[in-house]
């Protein structure tokens, strides 16, 4: 099942135990604990950050497993890439955001949502 994360709402989950103080390094270290989960799971990741400027330089870190996105605004991202999915296909993505809006808007299109606190639980 594959699962589209909102990046920025993760690292700032206050149980995720990253210090998001340097905002790279908070990235990086979600993107190391993902890529650790990854070994044990098969299901694709899309990590999407909000980055006005580009300047998180991680998108060479994709994989063909985790795929990581620098968005201008990362809930427009994802709600267009729930979108983009056919309507029967939705129910077997997971979208994890702690956002209330994100989440609502990923419920109301079928999709299946997570708090953030329940994917920590998780990974």
């Amino acid at each position: 099942m594959p699962i589209l994360i909102d990046g920025w709402n993760m690292v700032r989950h206050e149980g995720s135990g990253i210090d998001h103080d340097d905002a790279l390094a908070g990235a990086m270290h979600l993107i190391a604990i993902l890529e650790k989960f990854q070994e044990t799971h098969a299901d694709p990741i899309t990590l999407v950050f909000d980055s006005k400027n580009e300047y998180l330089d991680i998108p060479n870190r994709s994989t063909a497993k985790l795929h990581i996105v620098a968005a201008r605004n990362a809930d427009s991202y994802i709600k267009k890439h729930i979108d983009q999915i056919p309507p029967r296909q939705r129910r077997n993505l997971r979208v994890v955001s702690s956002d209330r809006s994100l989440y609502f808007y990923a419920k109301d299109a079928r999709a299946t949502p997570m708090k953030c606190e329940e994917f920590w639980s998780k990974i």
